[in-house]
């Protein structure tokens, strides 16, 4: 029997933690509230309590922190068995997870040990009237925000995509913070961490002004990049170009990517499928660029530009140097 609770996954470097959990907790607020449910942060390795606490003013009723040495570093054999355990024994019937490169890892691999289905990048989360978690994502190219909710086994599970739901806090919200002391005597640990280097890039969904560039560069971002240092903005990718290797997967936009909450965004040669354009919603002003005056991306500009963005882009290029 589930209990009406829904845990979140609190990644964290050190004592910070990291956005996409915020995200998270400020969305299952909304839903937990209007239900009647509680929300609990789970928090893993040797935490202090200020951060503990700090889940609870970003929205969770209390804190479980599974307090081990051992997971202070991610290791997917120690968090997945450290969660199954705590998760037979405390019965949630959610459990939430950012769509990190460690929260996927981790998803996929608790959600096989528990048996439980796994919705994967959710951009939207609703509950319906038998308490069940609706989770929306883009479905069939992006054309349609397909709906999947898991019936029959439980915790219900779904990573969810950065950038996707805003952030609430109450700096004088109180709750529990308990510890649960983790049995990993027979855990063989087949990852040792040699050494840590943390990205030095700058989290998109918190950028005010972007540039982003798709297949209509012709693979070239080295205009993108100066045009992007001129007008002090920075640069996101489609897909296709953080496939091919071009820029580092972390700068991808879209729906397997950051959703951009930007004053302005440029696009620049993006065709605009639904799984790139659910990444720009909530822009406040759009400005594409596309040879192709029938564009889709068009439909979700606030400005277009018809012409080749090779020509366009150096005229861009050149006014800004002009004035630097």
């Amino acid at each position: 029997m589930t209990t009406k609770d829904i845990w979140v996954f609190i990644e964290r470097e050190g004592e910070e933690i990291a956005e996409p959990s915020l995200e998270i907790l400020g969305k299952a607020t909304e839903l937990t509230k209007k239900f009647g449910y509680t929300l609990t942060g789970i928090l893993l390795g040797t935490p202090g309590d200020e951060t503990a606490r700090e889940t609870i003013r970003y929205g969770a009723d209390r804190a479980i922190i599974l307090k081990h040495d051992d997971l202070n570093d991610y290791s997917n054999d120690l968090y997945v068995k450290s969660l199954f355990d705590a998760i037979r024994k405390e019965t949630p019937t959610a459990f939430l997870i950012g769509a990190t490169p460690y929260g996927r890892d981790l998803a996929g691999r608790l959600a096989a040990r528990l048996r439980t289905g796994l919705t994967a990048n959710a951009i939207n989360m609703e509950m319906d009237e038998n308490g069940l978690v609706v989770f929306g994502v883009p479905a069939y190219g992006g054309k349609i925000l397909a709906e999947i909710v898991c019936e029959k086994t439980r915790p219900q599970m779904s990573t969810v995509r950065p950038g996707t739901f805003n952030k609430v806090y109450d700096p004088k919200r109180e709750g529990k913070i308990r510890t649960l002391i983790p049995d990993l005597s027979n855990v063989r640990n087949r990852v040792k961490v040699l050494e840590r280097n943390v990205s030095k890039l700058k989290d998109l969904s918190k950028s005010e002004r972007t540039i982003v560039g798709g297949n209509g560069t012709g693979g070239d971002i080295t205009l993108v990049k100066r045009l992007a240092e001129l007008a002090n903005c920075d640069i996101g990718v489609t897909r296709p170009l953080a496939d091919k290797g071009l820029v580092p997967r972390d700068l991808q936009v879209g729906s397997t990517g950051y959703s951009l909450k930007s004053k302005v965004a440029l696009i620049l040669g993006v065709s605009g499928s639904e799984h790139f354009t659910s990444g720009i919603k909530d822009c406040e002003t759009v400005v594409s660029i596309d040879i192709d005056e029938r564009s889709e991306i068009f439909n979700h500009s606030d400005y277009c530009i018809v012409g080749d963005v090779s020509e366009i882009v150096p005229l861009l290029i050149n006014k800004l140097e002009d004035k630097a």
